[in-house]
């Protein structure tokens, strides 16, 4: 006797046997059609913007960055298509964060990491040359 593996749909909401995509079978034919609707028209107009391929195809602005994102719409054969960067809403092509944005946190992650190393206290423990010197002084 075998158990099925159901859950709900995060689409649509209904029960469905779970699968790879973790979607129903008709959530997974509606997103791949509205895929195919976006690969066709980029096909035509490789110079498209993102917003150009939203206002033509009429998919939702964050499904078109997940596919981005998944490289599944490939930015290297499209030079325009774009999403904004995670702090400063800055256009880019790849990864998370424009490189001004990466340069500052990394920036800021090594002055944390600066005055953490600034901040432990000489008194907590000591070596013994430690105490040598003191006692010279």
């Amino acid at each position: 006797m075998s158990i099925l593996a159901v859950a709900n749909c995060p689409g649509c909401g209904r029960v469905f046997q779970r699968n790879l995509r973790n979607m129903c079978m008709d959530c997974i034919k509606s997103i791949d059609d509205e895929f195919e609707a976006c690969y066709r028209f980029m096909l035509y107009n490789r110079r498209a913007t993102t917003e150009q391929l939203r206002q033509a195809t009429g998919v939702s602005q964050q499904r078109i960055t997940q596919w981005m994102k998944d490289h599944r719409l490939s930015v290297a054969d499209f030079p325009n298509l774009t999403y904004s960067c995670n702090s400063c809403g800055a256009p880019i092509r790849q990864h998370h964060l424009c490189l001004p944005c990466s340069s500052r946190l990394t920036r800021d992650i090594r002055e944390l990491h600066a005055q953490e190393a600034k901040k432990i206290d000489p008194g907590i423990g000591f070596y013994s040359r430690d105490r040598v010197r003191a006692r010279s002084k």
